[in-house]
């Protein structure tokens, strides 16, 4: 029943999407989103290596469980990664900034978060100069 209801909302949504052109600045906008989503993915793959952490995400802890596992986590955030792109080139060339850097604001401060639960290597500093 759940697929049908979601097959029926993209059906009627279709008819709503936007032809304006897509820009070079929806380019570099939505490959930041994307960059984002893998830094992301990146970092909750690593959840499953420490029981004492969870998947904290709502959405993403009903989707992965609360340890997911690297191949769990790769395919949702693929479908996450197609998804916003498909919905930003869906809206009008006005509304897509907003729709791309809520996604930048939500995902910059998920990955603040993910390194100070000590996830992801692209956030350990390296004071190797000592």
């Amino acid at each position: 029943m759940k697929s049908f209801v979601v097959i029926l909302a993209f059906s009627l949504l279709a008819g709503c999407a936007s032809s304006d052109p897509w820009t070079r600045q929806d380019t570099v906008l939505q490959s930041l989103v994307t960059a984002t989503y893998v830094i992301d993915a990146i970092q909750t793959s690593e959840i499953q290596y420490h029981p004492e952490l969870e998947e904290g995400g709502a959405i993403a802890q009903s989707v992965l469980g609360r340890q997911p596992s690297t191949s769990d986590t790769w395919q949702y955030f693929a479908t996450v990664s197609v998804s916003s792109y498909l919905i930003a080139r869906a809206l009008p060339a006005k509304w897509r900034p907003f729709w791309q850097g809520g996604q930048l604001a939500v995902q910059g401060k998920t990955i603040f978060g993910n390194c100070a639960q000590g996830l992801g290597g692209i956030c350990k500093e390296d004071h190797g100069h000592e």
